[in-house]
């Protein structure tokens, strides 16, 4: 079974993903995965960017992620041009652990999971809500940003609340807007055991 994990920025959604490890799912982090699978495509990259984006240590080419990241995220057809590099490795990657691993329950936890087309791919998605105001202060105490900060990390996520998008499997949503964790942590219990999913890894 696959699982997508979703959510707008300090919503709890990495919190959600530690529960889901912990019943022995395997949880794979969306953005870390691309950023390895980013060298994997170096000569790719370099055709696409560039030679100032990739790097030569000890005879092995990286890519220069300082180089190519406001390259990417200052346009967005850049940006396109690199998702449409990374997101076929990473489907194919899916793909093989599933094959691999026919009975596990594999999590992907990335919020632009729609962007990307994986909800098309996933048996349902969890989506961790939580209110812009609740959202904000976390960020501000988390991550030592202003609002106005914050405000632009919102924008940057518009396809990504169930509200504006309709994603392309069944939804679950887990409410995370106050300090009560247990709380969390039974709702996450319940869609598992709605999917039928618990003792399953």
């Amino acid at each position: 079974m696959l699982l997508g994990l979703v959510g707008k920025s300090c919503s709890g959604k990495n919190y959600v993903g530690s529960i889901l490890e912990n019943l022995g799912f395997t949880v794979w982090d969306m953005d870390k995965i691309c950023h390895d699978l980013l060298d994997q495509k170096a000569q790719e990259a370099k055709a696409a960017f560039g030679d100032s984006v990739v790097k030569v240590v000890d005879g092995k080419e990286y890519v220069d992620r300082s180089v190519l990241g406001p390259m990417v995220f200052s346009d967005p057809k850049k940006r396109a041009e690199l998702e449409g590099i990374l997101y076929p490795a990473l489907k194919d990657e899916i793909l093989k652990f599933q094959n691999l691993n026919p009975r596990k329950v594999l999590v992907i936890n990335g919020a632009l999971l729609y962007r990307s087309g994986f909800d098309s791919l996933c048996n349902a998605v969890i989506y961790v809500d939580a209110s812009y105001e609740c959202r904000k202060n976390r960020a501000i105490e988390r991550d030592n940003i202003d609002e106005s900060t914050f405000a632009l990390r919102e924008k940057a996520q518009f396809d990504v609340d169930f509200r504006t998008v309709q994603y392309r499997c069944e939804l679950y949503i887990v409410e995370n807007d106050g300090p009560n964790m247990a709380q969390v942590n039974r709702q996450v219990f319940s869609i598992c055991d709605k999917l039928g999913i618990l003792g399953i890894e």
